[in-house]
């Protein structure tokens, strides 16, 4: 006997990751009604999305990198994005402080509708909670970002950002490989390739990493976390 059609999709691309970031506070059903006004763009690695132009998106495949930026060219890191994660605002009101987006790998983002997400967040109750979680954890990533650049040397925000860019693709763990350069590490953690070449080869000294041109391998997690601040 054939389904009564229900208005929806059979699949959407956000099933597989259903139980990551942000969408592993959504039930099955609203993350299809969520997706199923939303369509998919595929973006290249190096690609800068400017707020408010590509609006509440959900992150498919593919890896973000949410930052603010001066106009001389610093810029402090908020926060990283995997696969399930949301970027973008439903607030139709702009701000005067507009965050960006860099595409840290060949990244698909299904674009949501804002109407259609706005409406949901008003009628669903589960929807409006995990936006107002969404909200608290942008927050204390802010906040972190503030105290690592008010008070931590440059090491030790050199180690937070590696373990953050790990963090995307998995636990932190001997063995794990981040793709980065010293330039790309010197933009995230506002400072000059010069200066993050030196912390780099700090933590090697002390065993915590091995590194290329463009490759980090973490060698004793422990420790790096320790030099980021975790560990007392």
């Amino acid at each position: 006997m054939a389904r009564e059609p229900t208005g929806y999709p059979e699949a959407s691309p956000l099933d597989a990751i259903a139980g990551k970031g942000f969408l592993r506070r959504l039930t099955p059903m609203l993350i299809a009604e969520m997706a199923h006004a939303g369509h998919e763009a595929w973006y290249p690695a190096r690609t800068v999305l400017i707020a408010p132009s590509y609006g509440p998106a959900i992150l498919v495949s593919g890896a973000l990198r949410y930052f603010l930026a001066d106009p001389d060219g610093r810029q402090v890191t908020i926060r990283y994005v995997g696969p399930g994660g949301l970027v973008g605002t439903v607030i139709p009101e702009e701000s005067d402080t507009r965050g960006s987006v860099e595409v840290l790998t060949d990244s698909v983002l299904l674009h949501l509708n804002a109407k259609n997400l706005w409406s949901l967040t008003a009628t669903r109750p589960e929807m409006a909670e995990a936006l107002l979680n969404e909200s608290v954890s942008r927050m204390r990533a802010a906040y972190r970002a503030l105290r690592s650049r008010a008070f931590s040397t440059v090491p030790e925000r050199v180690a937070r950002d590696i373990i953050d860019r790990t963090a995307i693709a998995g636990p932190l763990r001997a063995g794990a490989n981040v793709e980065v350069t010293q330039q790309a590490l010197a933009d995230a953690v506002g400072s000059v390739r010069e200066v993050v070449a030196r912390a780099l080869a700090q933590l090697r000294r002390e065993g915590m990493i091995t590194s290329t041109r463009s490759r980090i391998t973490i060698l004793d997690p422990v420790a790096l976390r320790r030099a980021a601040g975790d560990v007392a």
